[in-house]
């Protein structure tokens, strides 16, 4: 196995111009580089409510301390 990191986030309801939910993962105190600019997050099913994608995001930031990645080797 290769190098492990972790990083605190965030869980943040966002909505495309479609007004499909997706929840995004925004990191506490500084970035990662395996993300480069860009950004993690989970794009939820056709037909989910803004309601359920906030008690998704409120689930998961009571319950996810961090988000690790271990690079293979």
């Amino acid at each position: 196995m290769g190098e492990t990191k972790r990083q605190a986030y965030t869980f943040t309801v966002m909505e495309y111009g479609d007004g499909t939910s997706y929840i995004v993962c925004e990191p506490v105190g500084r970035e990662w580089s395996v993300f480069g600019k860009g950004y993690l997050s989970f794009v939820l099913r056709m037909g989910s409510t803004r309601k359920a994608a906030e008690k998704i995001a409120l689930m998961l930031n009571k319950n996810i301390d961090s988000i690790s990645f271990t690079k293979s080797t």
